[in-house]
């Protein structure tokens, strides 16, 4: 079995407006990564294995820029932080503009 994520069943959450939230702000995360990672890729292209592909997926290497900059306090943190007013580009709009790391 995998031991990585939520395990929502852990929880024993059963009210559904705080089951909302918790999912709203999983949300919010799962967006941040997604930023901060990209943000980071402009600068460092990520690696590639074999067949081509990322060797780690753009929210994993997001969740552990932003890890490491919570947990060594670094000043990266209030940069990734500045990531979040910035908007999404629209699908067929391409790179919104970018923050260096």
């Amino acid at each position: 079995m995998k031991a990585r994520g939520l395990g929502l069943e852990d929880t024993h959450m059963t009210a559904p407006d705080r089951l909302s939230r918790l999912f709203g702000l999983l949300c919010i995360v799962l967006a941040w990564m997604v930023r901060v990672a990209e943000a980071a890729q402009e600068s460092d292209p990520p690696t590639l294995d074999n067949r081509g592909r990322k060797a780690r997926s753009t929210a994993r290497t997001g969740w552990t820029l932003l890890s490491q900059a919570v947990r060594w306090g670094l000043d990266t943190f209030w940069t990734y932080l500045d990531l979040l007013k910035i908007a999404f580009p629209s699908p067929g709009e391409g790179k919104a503009r970018s923050v260096s790391c």
